[in-house]
């Protein structure tokens, strides 16, 4: 259950973020605006895969297939079609929902690593799609000059109104994964996560709740990968290849799957502190993996996730003998090893 009023450090976070939020729209630079956004985005679609891998327990690598529906469905609407963008945002939410369905029934069938590879495969699918349909997605090249949101005769081509707008679309998608997750819905999902057979025995139906999960995480993808291509105007093939995939898990593991503000802090990290030590130039990559490297040491959980699995920084050290062996000694360590002669 991630039930804020028992985890006081998210819920102080969170509070936290909100502030941060705000300043950024009253103080904050044109960068920074834009940072946040594209943090805001990648935040909803990190809580939709939190929904599914943190509580139905399904590993799905499919995110970003729901998102390039999103993306292309948006763009294809607006620039060919001429559907006004509020209104091709809601037909390719639908879309993707009911790709979720249609692809689910077939995926669903499969558990663990199989479900995941399954996964796997349909996101670097999307990938190769988007390359090759040349005719519909202008391949590689990809798809510009979309028009952006509008509310009768204000439109969102600002983009301090635009971050404005996808921090309240991620609030709304955190608020509806902490109802979902508080309810006898989350319940059923936490039980599939700890074991099928058991909840189907308690009387779980467990395809109905593993497919919802599936198309709730759609829903909110798909508005995810539609507002991105709105706020940049421009959807390619590179938007959904295999390092987005792998950088919407680092986002979850790195803020603590399960969790309620981790999601929005992974996505902060991954997407902002690449920025940050840019100047390092060739030294970046090894610096950026390096931290998660640590990260990963010294919280395998993620920032948020259950204490219990966490390691002191001490603990990483290795403790080497050398006193017992010029001490002459015979005392065995934890490891077996015995000073002296055998």
């Amino acid at each position: 259950m991630i039930n804020l009023g028992r985890r006081r450090p998210e819920l102080a976070t969170l509070i936290l973020i909100i502030i941060g939020v705000v300043a950024v729209a009253f103080y904050g630079s044109r960068l920074a605006v834009y940072n946040l956004t594209v943090t805001a985005l990648y935040a909803i679609v990190a809580i939709s895969l939190n929904l599914l891998l943190g509580l139905a327990g399904q590993a799905s690598f499919a995110q970003t297939t729901f998102m390039a529906v999103g993306g292309y469905g948006s763009a294809l609407l607006t620039t060919r079609l001429g559907v006004e963008p509020w209104f091709a945002l809601m037909i390719a939410a639908a879309i993707a929902f009911l790709f979720a369905l249609i692809t689910g029934l077939p995926l669903l069938r499969l558990r663990g690593h199989y479900l995941s590879m399954a996964t796997f495969a349909l996101g670097l699918g999307t990938y190769s799609f988007a390359n090759a349909a040349a005719p519909l997605t202008n391949g590689t090249i990809g798809i510009s000059g979309v028009p952006p949101l509008a509310i009768g005769s204000f439109t969102l081509d600002d983009p301090l109104s635009f971050y404005v707008l996808s921090w309240v679309f991620c609030g709304i998608a955190l608020v509806v994964t902490l109802l979902l997750a508080n309810s006898y819905i989350g319940r059923a999902w936490r039980a599939l996560a700890t074991d099928p057979e058991i909840a189907a025995a308690l009387g779980i139906d467990v395809r109905y709740y593993r497919m919802l999960a599936l198309c709730i995480a759609a829903l909110m993808a798909s508005l995810a990968g539609s507002l991105y291509v709105e706020f940049t105007s421009y959807v390619g093939p590179d938007l959904y290849d295999i390092n987005i995939i792998v950088g919407l898990f680092l986002m979850l593991f790195v803020g603590g799957r399960g969790s309620a503000v981790g999601p929005i802090i992974g996505a902060g990290f991954i997407t902002i502190v690449p920025q940050l030590i840019g100047g390092l130039e060739r030294y970046q990559n090894l610096v950026f993996f390096s931290l998660l490297l640590l990260l990963i040491l010294v919280r395998p959980t993620g920032l948020f996730g259950q204490t219990q699995d966490a390691v002191p920084l001490r603990s990483l050290v290795p403790r080497l003998p050398f006193p017992s062996a010029l001490s002459g000694g015979s005392r065995d360590t934890s490891a077996g090893w015995r000073a002296g002669p055998p």
